[in-house]
């Protein structure tokens, strides 16, 4: 479930090699059914503003932005880490792994909601490394 198969068909010095990958880490997600069609779309339009705008993640205020949320991980009681189909599609070990290191517990949250989809979530960060040290907490309507 977890992997990257497409790195032979993408030449190494595609100019948007990177965007051709992460595009088929959600594809795969979906069709393994813990990507909704909705992520996809949401990661389209945010791409799209990249390009139009020249929008980068790696300008001072976005650093700053990161230095912030790892210090509140850090610093919280109870910290938590939402996890959506799009996170597992993409960072699963780097989530798990995270978590871990600022013993955080993990939630699968999603807003198109099934059964079937909190399970594979669960299984992908099982499957990336998850074990006792972080308690996977799944969301429930009230």
């Amino acid at each position: 479930m977890v992997g990257d198969s497409h790195t032979s068909w993408i030449p190494p010095n595609h100019p948007r090699k990177e965007s051709l990958l992460i595009r088929e880490r959600l594809v795969d997600g979906f069709e393994e059914g813990y990507v909704a069609a909705q992520g996809l779309i949401a990661h389209g339009r945010g791409e799209c503003f990249d390009y139009l705008i020249g929008e980068s993640s790696i300008s001072p205020p976005a650093l700053t932005a990161e230095r912030v949320a790892v210090a509140a991980l850090l610093t919280a009681k109870h910290p938590v880490i939402s996890v959506n189909g799009n996170t597992a599609a993409l960072v699963p070990k780097q989530i798990v792994e995270l978590a871990r290191l600022v013993n955080a517990k993990l939630e699968v949250n999603l807003f198109y909601r099934t059964r079937e989809r909190e399970e594979l979530i669960a299984r992908v960060l099982k499957e990336s490394g998850l074990r006792r040290f972080s308690v996977l907490v799944t969301m429930r309507p009230a």
